[in-house]
C-alpha cells in the first residue's frame, strides 16, 4: 500500500478524532510520535547492522585475513551506534571499513578490486604515495561517504574547494581502494584519491578502469579533469 496523500490523511485524522476521548486525544498522539520515531529508529539501525554484514561478507570473499575480519567485527556495534546517530546524505554510504596498506599493502588491496574477473593492477610505486590527511593507525571506518558522483567533471583541484565548503574530506589513496573493493562504483565512474599526492605536490592518485577494463591504480595531475572521474569524499573518520 502506498503512502496516503495530505487529503487522505486529514480525512482518516478527522474520523479519529470524531471517535475519540478529546481528554486523551493528545496524549494518544504523543504516545504515537514517540512510537514511531523509535520503530524508525530501529528500522534503520537494522538496515545499518545489515550494510555492516555485507561488507564483511565482501571481504571474506576476497579473501581477507582472518584476523582482520575479526578485528573489524568488533566494530561492529560501534560503527552502527555511530551512524544510526548520524545525518547521512542522500545516496551516501553510512559507513565503509578501511583496511591500511601497512595491513596488505597497495599490491594486496588492488587485487582485491574486481570488475568482473579481472583484478586490479598496481601501476604505482607504493612508497611514493603520500596522504594529505591523518589517518587511524589501525583498522578503521569512514563515514557518509559520497563516491565522487557529485564531483564528476571537476578535477580534484576543484573538487577540494567543495569539500572545504561542506566541511568534508577528500578520500585518500587506501580509502578509496576499500571504495572500489566494496562497491560497484568503477562501472559508474572513475575515482580520484585527492586525499592523497604520489611522487609530487600535483600528482594524486586515482582508481580506474584500464587496459581491457581491469581496474588500475595510477595517477595523473591535481588540475586535470574528466567527465568520467569524480573525487569521493566523507563526512568523518
Amino acid at each position: 500500500m502506498g503512502k496516503l496523500s495530505t487529503d487522505q490523511l486529514i480525512g482518516k485524522l478527522v474520523a479519529l478524532l470524531l471517535e475519540a476521548d478529546p481528554d486523551k486525544f493528545d496524549d494518544a498522539v504523543a504516545q504515537a510520535k514517540n512510537q514511531l520515531t523509535a520503530e524508525q529508529k530501529q528500522t534503520k539501525r537494522t538496515d545499518l547492522e545489515k550494510l555492516f554484514d555485507a561488507q564483511i561478507a565482501t571481504l571474506k570473499d576476497r579473501g581477507v585475513p582472518e584476523q582482520i575480519i575479526k578485528t573489524l567485527q568488533s566494530q561492529k556495534n560501534a560503527v552502527v551506534q555511530k551512524a544510526s546517530g548520524m545525518t547521512i546524505g542522500e545516496g551516501n554510504i553510512p559507513f565503509l571499513p578501511v583496511i591500511k596498506p601497512a595491513y596488505l599493502g597497495y599490491y594486496g588491496l588492488m587485487a582485491m578490486v574486481r570488475n568482473g574477473s579481472q583484478e586490479g593492477y598496481t601501476y604505482l610505486k607504493p612508497a611514493a604515495v603520500t596522504d594529505q590527511f591523518e589517518t587511524p593507525d589501525d583498522l578503521y571506518y569512514i563515514y557518509d561517504v559520497e563516491d565522487g558522483n557529485a564531483t564528476r567533471g571537476k578535477s580534484p583541484q576543484d573538487a577540494e574547494k567543495i569539500f572545504k565548503q561542506q566541511k568534508r574530506s577528500p578520500l585518500t589513496a587506501a580509502e578509496v581502494v576499500n571504495l572500489c573493493i566494496l562497491t560497484d562504483v568503477l562501472s559508474k565512474h572513475y575515482v580520484w584519491a585527492h586525499g592523497s599526492r604520489y611522487e609530487r605536490a600535483d600528482g594524486v592518485p586515482a582508481v580506474y578502469l584500464g587496459d581491457g577494463d581491469r581496474p588500475g591504480l595510477n595517477w595523473s595531475y591535481v588540475v586535470s579533469s574528466d567527465g568520467r572521474w569524480g573525487a569521493a569524499s566523507c563526512g568523518s573518520r
